[in-house]
Formats: structure tokens, C-alpha cells, sequence
């Protein structure tokens, strides 16, 4: 629970998926070490790249309107906003635990197995994340822009896993390839003319797409109602671009998806990428695209409109790692997924009530008593938002890892004999979490090292190289120069330590987890200070002073109770679907209280009215957000 607390914290001032990573490491090292399990505890590298890496799909959910929705003071609107804020959690826990729980379940054989398509889907993610290294504020007006989702992401894995399907298949009826392109190509372009020469086209244009805003509305900005073309659709600028060519090029696409689905093998575990790639782009499609139309009246079949709809790629990627789970024999890891999203949506929500509790003292919109408002001002600028709501729900959502995996620990059996660990996916693990994590999360310091405050910056924007005046390379180049030097020394320390173990490794499992964790721990505890450090004020204390100190107790906790000779007793229950059944049931009485009850305690306080903090987003009425303030291709991008 702390190791999930002290990562959220860090997550908040790095953010996104890359950021949710860090946690799910931290917390999958800590159950693989103290679990007393021999088998959990020879995994351990593995427990923290799956850790990562479950953890990391919630990290592109929109949540902060969630948050305000509950804080708006609108019945309809905060009843709406605890609903988002559990499933919020419910995702964002529930594919942490799959992660965390699919390194214990599945057989290592399977496990290394899956290393292999990963490599191709990690190559394509890395093209996708240098294209997408200079997005603007404008992003809305790229063509490729569909919603603010993860659809182009569920591209870019779709081509590493064809690559790989290729590769893997030694490119065997290859010839198949093309001849289904063509042919889809040529369906598609056929039915275009024909749609546009029986005038069908337009009529389903004008069925399937919607601008996403309220015509009717006046633009505060300009005091006329909002300009149609100005505003995005339900559909990519893409589609309406391609004109003519929209059959063909589309056609063309199905028809390569269609040899990949009828000719491919889908070996070594890559099916279950490709399930979790399609339940995402199944459920968006259905979801926020297709049924938006029939919800045009309250802003479309979207959680948080204006703002992205990955939360839709999310729930399908859940939808088709539970398929995926129940096909293949991993039934416990679905169990686990769902106890822990049950508990870390909960959580959420206690989090969020703990929010507006905490918020009232010295509240302006409770009252405007000036002694009473002079006596919490200190309060209202130590920045406890943090600690409430960043750290706060990072420690339920470690609840939800324990108890997850606490159930797992009770009644999975260990293997009875498990194949030799393939060197080159350990330090595969290892060269990911070390350096790759750690470089996309620390490289977000530079700008705030650039920057400048007040007079000064902490750190040149561009700089000579010692002894040669002629080389000057910006701060972000030098940073990466250095980075590179770090993994490249990396990859020759493991390539020794293959050779001949380095005494520096220790040689049990419980030693390395630990040796990892705590590389990884003071690495990023000390990049995130530094990262604050250029404006740093006494509000930061509650944050990185705070995430200090609870890594200093985590530190002690690891190593202490961290031991060889520590083992749990040998399983003793077997029936998962008791614990299930039940956290459901209780999922279903928490949301309803949260629905009422929460909306009801913030009524008692703020009778009806918004209190205050993190602004007021509405969901429905005539000032709701997507009405009066849609995305614009003319304004930045919120």
C-alpha cells in the first residue's frame, strides 16, 4: 500500500501512462517479495514489468472532471460524477491487478514467451512516441485526431503485432497479403460509388455524424452561436479528407486486417494482446462514436465530454483481457482483476469524499467569517490535495493489490516444476524498468529546468561542450546523450553479469527485488525533487518532503521484512468465485451510497451550490461543459 501510495504521489506531477507505471512496479515488487511464496518471489522481474504495465493503461483516462463533477453542486451532475469516479478506479485498478496477477498465474514458459511479440508492439509504441514528441496545444486540428482517444495507439500496436505475425510465420502466404488488400480495396471503392451514385452517402453522413458541441449555444468569446466548422465530430478529419479515396483506403485497411485475422497463428501469448487491442477498438467504436448520435441532446455517449474518450478503449481492453483470460485457462487472474477494481474504485470514491471533507474548513463558500478564514488559511495552501487525493488513493489502490493478490496467495498452487529463466528476458525487464521507464518520466524535468522563474533558470537552454565551443546542443539533447550512455552502460553490465556473475547482484531473488526497487525508488524520488526544485515553495513540502520521508519507511519495511527464510504457508482455500460474488455485491452498495449519500453529505455543506475547488464542470443542464465549452479547432486544446 505505501509503495502504490508513494508512486502515485510521484504520478501526479508526471502524469499519463508512463507515470501510472511507476506504482504498479512498486507495488508488484512488494507483494512478489513479502508474500513468502518461492515462486512469486523467482518472478519478481517479472511481476515488475507486468506490474508497470497494467498499471499504465488508466494513465490516459481524463479523471479530473470526474472529480468536479462530484464538487458541482448539481443533483444530476454529482449523482453522474460518483458513478465516473468508481469506474475511474474500477479500470485503472482492475488492469493493474490483471497485470500484477497475470505474472503469477501464467507459466513462466508462456510468460517468456510473450517477450517475444512484445518486442515488435514495444518497437512500434517507441515510433509512435518520438511522432508524437512535439504535439502541440492544437492537437484537435491533426487529422488523426479522433475524440482525444487511444485509437492510434491501438494502431500502432496492431502494426508491431502484424510484423511480428509476419516474422513469426517466416512470411508464409505472404502472397495472401496482397491479394486481400486488393481485394478489400476494391469492395470498398465499389460500395462508395455505389452509395454515392444511389445519393445513400450523404444520408449517412448526416445518420453517423454529429459535431460535438451544442449549435444552438452562444460562444462566450464571441457572442454568437458556435461556428459548425469549428468544431470536431464524432469521425477523424481524416475520413473527410480522404474524399473519393475514403472506400478504397478503407477497404484497403480491412482487407490486411482480414488476412492477419483469417491466416494468422497469433503465437507465443500475442493473442492476448491482440484481445485487448480489439476489445479497445470495439468498445470505442460502439461507444463514444456509433451511439453518440442517439445522444446528441446531452453531449453523446461520452463519460466526460468535451474532454477524450479513452476511458472507451479502456473498458474494451479490460472486456478482451477478461475474454482472453476465461479462453485460456487464467480464470484467477479475471478474479483478481475484478476484486482489485472493485476495491480501487471504492477507494476512489472514499478518496473523493475525503476531498470535499477536507476542503470545507476555511471554505470560502461555506462561509465568509474572516477569523474563520484568517485561522485555515495555512491549511488551504499546504497543498493536502496531494497527500488526500494523490497519495491518499494510491494507498487504496495498494488495498486493492493486497487483497487481490492476497487471494491469489491463498489458494493458487505453486508449479510443480518451472523451465530454467531465459536470461535475455530478465534483463529485458530490467533494461525497461531502469532505463526506458525512468527516461520517459525524468525527461519531463527539463522543461521545468528551463524554465524561467522570475530572473533565473535552474539550467541553460542550450549549452557548449567541454573543450569544443563549436558543438552546442539544447538541454533536452544533453539530457539524452546522457541517458543513452546510462542504458548502453547497462546493457554491458548485463552482458558481464551473463558472462560471470557480478558480485555487486546478490544472488537471491528476494536481494535483486530489493536491489531493483530500491534503484528505481531514490532514482525517481530525487528526479521528482529535482523537478520541483527550480520553484520550489513550502506547499511542495506536503509532496515531495512527504513522498521523502514515506520512502525512507518503505525502505525499512523492504529490507526488514524482506527475507529468504520468511515463507508463507502452503495454500489452503480454493474457491475464487465466494470473493468475487461478494465484492460485487459490495461494489453495487458502495455505488449507490456514493450516488446519494456522498451527493447528500455535499448538499448538507454547500446546500446545492459548487464549493469552490477544481472549478465546476457540469455534465447536463444548459451551461454543461461540452455545450459551452466544446473543443475548437481555433483554441488550444484543454
Amino acid at each position: 500500500m505505501l509503495s502504490l501510495s508513494i508512486g502515485w504521489g510521484i504520478r501526479g506531477n508526471y502524469g499519463h501512462e508512463f507515470g501510472a507505471m511507476m506504482p504498479g512496479m512498486f507495488a508488484a515488487i512488494a507483494v512478489s517479495l513479502l508474500s513468502g511464496r518461492a515462486d512469486w518471489r523467482q518472478r519478481v522481474l517479472f511481476f515488475a514489468f507486468f506490474g508497470a504495465l497494467g498499471w499504465g493503461f488508466g494513465g490516459s483516462i481524463s479523471y479530473m472532471p470526474t472529480m468536479a463533477y462530484t464538487q458541482s453542486g448539481q443533483w444530476a451532475t454529482q449523482v453522474y460524477g460518483w458513478v465516473t469516479v468508481f469506474v475511474v478506479g474500477f479500470l485503472w485498478a482492475g488492469m493493474g491487478g490483471a497485470g500484477t496477477a497475470y505474472a503469477a498465474v501464467e507459466s513462466r514458459e508462456r510468460i517468456t514467451a510473450l517477450f517475444r511479440p512484445l518486442c515488435f508492439v514495444m518497437a512500434a509504441w517507441a515510433v509512435e512516441y518520438i511522432l508524437q514528441a512535439n504535439r502541440g496545444d492544437f492537437r484537435q486540428r491533426d487529422p488523426l485526431y479522433w475524440l482525444d482517444s487511444q485509437w492510434m495507439s491501438a494502431n500502432w500496436t496492431l502494426a508491431g503485432l502484424f510484423v511480428w505475425e509476419l516474422w513469426d510465420r517466416r512470411l508464409r502466404r505472404t502472397q495472401w497479403l496482397a491479394v486481400c488488400a486488393a481485394a478489400g480495396a476494391a469492395v470498398g471503392w465499389i460500395v462508395q460509388t455505389a452509395l454515392q451514385a444511389t445519393g445513400m452517402a450523404q444520408s449517412l453522413v448526416n445518420l453517423l455524424v454529429r459535431p460535438q458541441g451544442d449549435l444552438s449555444a452562444i460562444n462566450p468569446a464571441t457572442g454568437r452561436p458556435f461556428d459548425p466548422n469549428d468544431l470536431v465530430t464524432n469521425w477523424p478529419q481524416l475520413f473527410i479528407n480522404l474524399g473519393p479515396h475514403f472506400g478504397w483506403f478503407i477497404g484497403l485497411m480491412l482487407g490486411i486486417a482480414f488476412f492477419f485475422l483469417w491466416f494468422g497463428k497469433w503465437r507465443s501469448g500475442s493473442s492476448l494482446i491482440l484481445y485487448i487491442t480489439l476489445g479497445s477498438y470495439i468498445v470505442f467504436l460502439l461507444g463514444p462514436v456509433l451511439l453518440t448520435p442517439l445522444f446528441s441532446s446531452v453531449g453523446g455517449f461520452r463519460m466526460t465530454p468535451p474532454r477524450g474518450d479513452s476511458w472507451a478503449n479502456i473498458v474494451g481492453c479490460f472486456a478482451g483481457m477478461m475474454i482472453y483470460m476465461r479462453r485460456n485457462g487464467l480464470k484467477p487472474v479475471g478474479y483478481a482483476a475484478v476484486v482489485a477494481g472493485v476495491i480501487g474504485g471504492l477507494g476512489f470514491m472514499a478518496a473523493q469524499l475525503a476531498k470535499i471533507l477536507l476542503i470545507t474548513p476555511g471554505n470560502p463558500a461555506f462561509s465568509q467569517n474572516p477569523l474563520w478564514l484568517r485561522q485555515w488559511q495555512h491549511w488551504h495552501s499546504a497543498n493536502w490535495h496531494n497527500i488526500a487525493v494523490e497519495q491518499g488513493v494510491g494507498l487504496l489502490y495498494g488495498l486493492a493489490i493486497v487483497l487481490a493478490m492476497a487471494m491469489l496467495a491463498n489458494r493458487l498452487k505453486p508449479p510443480a516444476a518451472e523451465p530454467p529463466i531465459r536470461y535475455w528476458t530478465a534483463a529485458f525487464s530490467v533494461f525497461f524498468l531502469l532505463v526506458v521507464l525512468l527516461y520517459v518520466n525524468l525527461v519531463k524535468n527539463v522543461p521545468d529546468w528551463t524554465r524561467v522563474y522570475g530572473t533565473h533558470a535552474a539550467l541553460p537552454s542550450t549549452m557548449k561542450a567541454p573543450l569544443f565551443p563549436a558543438i552546442e546542443l539544447s538541454a533536452l539533447a544533453w539530457f539524452n546523450i546522457t541517458f543513452l550512455l546510462m542504458g548502453l552502460c547497462l546493457v554491458a553490465i548485463l552482458w558481464a553479469h551473463h558472462r560471470r556473475p557480478l558480485a555487486i547482484v546478490p544472488p537471491g531473488w528476494v536481494g535483486r527485488g530489493q536491489f531493483l526497487y530500491l534503484i528505481f525508488l531514490w532514482a525517481i524520488l530525487i528526479g521528482n525533487w529535482e523537478k520541483a526544485l527550480p520553484g520550489f515553495q513550502e506547499q511542495r513540502l506536503a509532496t515531495e518532503w512527504v513522498m521523502m520521508v514515506n520512502g525512507l519507511i518503505v525502505t525499512f519495511l523492504l529490507l526488514y521484512f524482506g527475507r529468504d527464510d520468511e515463507t508463507a504457508p502452503p495454500p489452503s482455500m480454493t474457491a475464487f468465485q465466494p470473493v468475487v460474488r461478494r465484492a460485487l455485491r459490495i461494489a453495487v452498495a458502495g455505488i449507490v451510497v456514493g450516488m446519494f449519500g456522498f451527493t447528500a453529505v455535499h448538499h448538507a455543506l454547500y446546500h446545492g451550490k459548487p464549493d469552490g475547488f477544481g472549478g465546476r464542470n457540469l455534465r447536463f443542464g444548459p451551461d454543461a461543459d461540452w455545450r459551452v465549452r466544446p473543443t475548437l479547432k481555433n483554441k488550444a486544446h484543454s
